[in-house]
C-alpha cells in the first residue's frame, strides 16, 4: 500500500514543526491535566490509585473521581492500552450503560450506532467534548451526530482519559446533552524529550446476513486494515513545551472489490506558563479522508485558551476555537447523489470560578457558538438542494457547589441559552451526593435538557436522498427537551479493591424528531419528513462491579437493563437492547512482561425500525487479546474481535466479521 499526502499537507506539516518552536502558550492543562504520573498496571491498590484521579467535566471544577458528586465513569490511557479499542467506537464498548454496535460494513468508515441510558447518542442526544470543548461529528467517517470532527480520526495512543458523565447535562453545556456527556481528553505536552511510535495491521471478512439467518460472504468481502503513528514532545524553555503527532489509517480490499480509503491526521500542541498566574494554551487539529468511490475530506481545528489565577480563590478561563471541515462526496449522476461544500463551527467561552468558602464553589460564564453550512447536493437524478445557513447560539450559566460537614454535596445551576431560530431556554439542574459511610456513597440528579433542530432538519432547500429514501425538512421545527432522572449507590469494599455500582435513570422526553413517512414517491423512493410528533421515556437500572485481587488479575462485570417507549405508538425505541451483559477479565505475568485480556459482551434483541418489524436478534461477542513486553520501551500483541462471528446485524445488511489484528508499540 503506498501512502499519499497531498501537498497541502506538506505545508501543513512543516507549519506544525514550525509552531512548536514558537514559545508562547501552554496546553490545555488548565482544565484537563491532572498532575497525577500514576500507572495502574503493577501496583498494588490500583482502584485506589484510580479513585484518587482527577475529574473536571461534571461540574467544570477540579474533584477526584472517588469525590466527584456527579455520576462519571473514567477510562484511563492504561486501561485503554490493555484493551482491545482501536478507535474510540471500542473504548465506549466498555461503558455500563452505552451499547455500541457496529452493525454495518460502510467500507472503511468505521460507521457506528450508539445509545447511552436508551437514548440515541450519534442522533444528537448526547454531547462529545475534545479536551473540554464542544466536538461536532461528521457522519459515515467516523463520527457522530450531523457535521464536523469525526471522533475515530483521533488516535487511542494520543488518549490520556475518557470522562463520561451520565445524566442529564444542558445546565451547563447546553444543547444536545440530554442522555450525558463525553470528554475525550488527549495527552498533555510532556516535560522532557518524549517520543512514541507504532503500527498495527488486521484483517476481516465481510459478513452478510440473510433470510432465514444464514449467512454468505459479500463479493470481494475480504478487507485489510493498517496503522502507522509516530509523536514527540518536550520542554523548549523552562516555561514551554510542545506535542506533535501524525497518524495513518488506511483500509482496503484483500480481493476483488477495488475499495480503499486513507486517513492522515495531525495533532499539535503548545503550552506555556507566560506569568506566574497565566497560563497559556494552543491546539492545532488536521486531518484528510480519501475514499476511492471519490469522498474527500479535509479538516482543521484551531484552538486557544488561557487561565489566569487572579487569587487562589478567584480563576478566569477563557478559551475557543474555529473549525472547517470541506468535503466531496461522490460524483454528478451518482446513485447516491453528489454533495460539494463544508462546514465551519466557532465558539468561545468565558468561565469565572470563585472558591467563597472552604465549602462552597460558584461558578458562571457565558459562551457564543456560530455553524455555517454551504454546500450543494445534486440528486441522482439531477435535482439541487442548496445549503446556505448560519446559526447562533448565546449562551450564560451559573452553578454553586455547598458541602456540609464533609459528607453532603449540594449543587445547583442553570443554563440560558438565545437560539438564532427558535429563541431562548433555560435549563436547570440540582444534583447532590451523601457520603453514607466513608466506603459508602449514594449520588442523584434531576435536570432539564434540550437539542435543537439541525440545520439538515430545518433549512434543505428541496428533498435530498439518504440511503433508500429522501427526505424533505421543516423549517417549523422545536427543540426537543427531556427532564432526567438519576440516582445511584457506589460501595467500596477489601481497601477499594472491590467496587459495587448500582444505579437506576429516567429520561422523559417530548417533542421528538422524527422522520415521518409521507405516503408519498419521490424519484421513486418513499419521502419523509422531519416532524415534533413524539413523546418517549426511557429507564433502567445499571449493575457494575470491578474487583483488583493482587497485582496480577483484575475483573469487571456490568449488567444493564433499559426499558423504552414511544408514547404516540406504544413502540420501543430503535437500537436499544432490553439486556446487556459484559464480563471483562485480565491477568499479568509481571516476572514474563506477558499480559492477556477478554470481553464478553451480551446484546439482547433490539428493533431498528419504528414500527417494530425489523429487528437484529440477540447476539454475544467474545474479544481477547494477548501482549507481551519485549523491554521497558517496546511491546507486542495480537488481538481477535468477535471470535465466534456473532450475526450481529439486521436481515439483508453487510458487517465486520472475525476480526485480527497484530500491533507494536514503541517508546523512546
Amino acid at each position: 500500500m503506498i501512502i499519499k499526502i497531498k501537498p497541502h499537507f506538506t505545508v501543513v506539516l512543516l507549519a506544525i514543526l514550525f509552531m512548536t518552536y514558537i514559545p508562547f502558550v501552554r496546553a490545555e492543562s488548565l482544565q484537563t491535566d491532572t498532575d497525577n504520573d500514576y500507572k495502574i498496571q503493577n501496583e498494588d491498590g490500583r482502584s485506589a490509585t484510580k479513585l484518587k484521579e482527577i475529574v473536571v467535566t461534571a461540574t467544570k471544577t477540579p474533584h477526584t473521581l472517588k469525590d466527584v458528586p456527579v455520576e462519571t465513569v473514567v477510562i484511563t490511557s492504561a486501561e485503554i492500552e490493555k484493551s482491545n479499542a482501536q478507535n474510540v467506537m471500542d473504548v465506549l464498548k466498555e461503558v455500563p450503560g452505552i451499547n455500541v454496535a457496529n452493525h454495518s460494513d460502510v467500507f472503511g468508515t468505521y460507521t457506528w450506532h450508539s445509545t447511552m441510558r436508551g437514548l440515541d447518542f450519534d442522533s444528537g442526544y448526547g454531547l462529545v467534548l475534545i479536551d473540554g470543548q464542544r466536538a461536532m461529528g461528521c457522519g459515515q467517517s467516523g463520527g457522530m451526530g450531523e457535521y464536523g470532527i469525526g471522533l475515530n480520526q483521533i488516535p487511542v495512543n494520543m488518549i490520556e482519559r475518557i470522562e463520561v458523565v451520565k445524566g442529564p447535562g444542558s445546565a451547563l453545556y447546553g444543547s444536545d446533552a440530554m442522555a450525558g456527556v463525553i470528554n475525550i481528553i488527549t495527552k498533555k505536552t510532556p516535560d522532557k524529550p518524549t517520543g512514541w511510535a507504532g503500527g498495527s495491521y488486521g484483517w476481516y471478512e465481510v459478513k452478510r446476513k440473510v433470510s432465514g439467518g444464514s449467512e454468505e460472504k459479500a463479493a470481494g468481502g475480504k478487507r485489510n486494515m493498517s496503522q502507522a503513528y509516530i509523536g514527540f514532545g518536550d520542554r523548549i524553555t523552562d516555561s514551554t513545551s510542545y506535542l506533535i503527532s501524525y497518524n495513518y489509517e488506511g483500509a482496503d480490499d484483500i480481493t476483488e472489490d477495488p475499495l480503499a480509503s486513507d486517513r492522515h491526521s495531525f495533532l499539535g500542541k503548545l503550552d506555556t506558563k507566560f506569568t506566574e498566574n497565566i497560563d497559556l494554551f494552543t491546539k492545532l487539529e488536521l486531518s484528510d479522508y480519501d475514499k476511492t468511490d471519490n469522498r474527500d475530506e479535509n479538516s482543521h481545528r484551531v484552538s486557544v485558551g488561557g487561565e489566569w489565577r487572579l487569587t487562589k480563590d478567584h480563576i478566569l478561563t477563557a478559551k475557543g476555537y474555529t473549525y472547517k471541515w470541506d468535503f466531496v462526496h461522490g460524483y454528478p449522476g451518482y446513485e447516491h447523489g453528489y454533495k460539494d461544500g463544508y462546514v465551519t463551527f466557532d465558539q468561545g467561552e468565558l468561565l469565572y470560578t470563585w472558591h467563597m468558602a472552604k465549602n462552597n464553589i460558584l461558578s458562571a460564564g457565558g459562551e457564543y457558538q456560530t455553524q455555517k453550512i454551504d454546500f450543494t447536493i445534486e440528486n441522482q437524478d439531477g435535482s439541487m438542494v442548496n445549503v446556505d445557513e448560519n446559526v447562533r447560539t448565546k449562551s450564560c450559566f451559573i452553578q454553586d457547589e455547598l458541602t456540609f460537614w464533609d459528607r453532603v454535596t449540594l449543587i445547583g445551576g442553570a443554563r440560558y441559552d438565545d437560539h438564532s431560530v427558535f429563541g431562548d431556554e433555560i435549563n436547570p439542574k440540582f444534583s447532590f451526593m451523601i457520603r453514607l459511610l466513608e466506603s459508602s456513597v449514594l449520588r442523584g440528579s434531576v435536570g432539564r435538557s434540550f437539542k435543537s433542530p439541525t440545520i439538515r432538519q430545518l433549512y434543505y432547500s428541496a428533498p435530498y436522498r439518504h440511503g433508500s429514501w429522501y427526505a424533505q425538512s421543516n423549517p417549523d421545527l422545536k427543540p426537543e427537551k427531556a427532564i432526567g432522572y438519576t440516582i445511584g449507590l457506589e460501595q467500596r469494599l477489601l481497601e477499594d479493591n472491590l467496587i459495587f455500582n448500582l444505579g437506576y435513570f429516567r429520561n422523559d422526553v417530548k417533542d421528538m424528531v422524527v422522520s415521518v413517512d409521507t405516503g408519498t414517491l419521490y424519484n421513486g423512493l418513499p419521502l419523509v419528513q422531519y416532524e415534533n410528533v413524539d413523546e418517549a421515556w426511557t429507564q433502567g437500572i445499571e449493575l457494575m462491579g470491578n474487583a483488583y485481587i493482587g497485582r496480577a488479575f483484575d475483573v469487571s462485570l456490568s449488567y444493564t437493563y433499559t426499558k423504552t417507549e414511544n408514547k404516540e405508538t406504544g413502540k420501543e425505541l430503535t437500537y436499544i437492547p432490553k439486556h446487556s451483559i459484559s464480563l471483562r477479565p485480565g491477568y499479568e505475568w509481571d516476572a514474563l512482561g506477558l499480559g492477556v485480556r477478554m470481553g464478553v459482551t451480551y446484546t439482547g434483541r433490539q428493533y431498528t425500525n419504528t414500527d417494530n418489524t425489523k429487528e437484529i436478534g440477540d447476539y454475544t461477542t467474545v474479544d481477547a487479546k494477548i501482549y507481551k513486553h519485549l523491554s521497558k520501551t517496546c511491546k507486542i500483541s495480537f488481538e481477535a474481535d468477535d471470535i465466534f462471528d456473532s450475526r450481529k446485524s439486521s436481515i439483508n445488511s453487510y458487517y465486520a466479521g472475525r476480526t485480527f489484528i497484530v500491533k507494536m508499540g514503541l517508546e523512546f
